[in-house]
């Protein structure tokens, strides 16, 4: 595989994990009841649709088309937080519990994407920007699910 064929797989890899990210924190605005939380997530939503947005211009420079869509196991993650907020009621912690997994799938995605040497330059510098970001909410959110646990 050619070095932007593999550059285009591996953005396109990071742009599913985004939109995955942005639904799955779209879901969690509408579960909880906390107008806080509810914004936060929605911030969190357009994040990561604004870091696709960085990333597809250089996939169309590369010559390569953008996925669209998620991945099956974010499908099967949504699916899961629908039921267990049916279960427990929209409880808070147990929802930010389920962002903190998705953050650490986003994590794993990106440090999988930086290692070795298939970005490099701008976009390698972009995406190394973007998982600076996700590792620090992922610190954020789960210093939120202490607190609501905490009560």
């Amino acid at each position: 595989m050619s070095t932007s064929s593999n550059q285009i797989k591996t953005l396109n890899h990071l742009i599913t994990t985004l939109y995955d990210g942005e639904n799955g924190y779209k879901e969690a605005a509408e579960e909880v009841e906390s107008p806080t939380l509810s914004t936060r997530f929605r911030q969190l939503a357009q994040q990561r649709y604004d870091f696709g947005h960085e990333i597809k211009p250089y996939i169309k420079s590369l010559g390569g088309e953008v996925d669209k869509g998620g991945s099956v196991s974010a499908n099967l993650h949504r699916v899961w937080m629908d039921l267990k907020s049916a279960v427990s009621g929209n409880d808070e912690a147990a929802i930010l519990n389920e962002c903190i997994r998705g953050e650490e799938s986003a994590v794993k995605a990106y440090a999988e994407a930086l290692e070795g040497d298939t970005l490099t330059g701008p976009v390698r510098e972009t995406v190394s920007n973007q998982m600076t970001k996700i590792s620090s909410t992922l610190a954020d959110i789960r210093r939120m699910a202490d607190s609501f646990e905490k009560v």
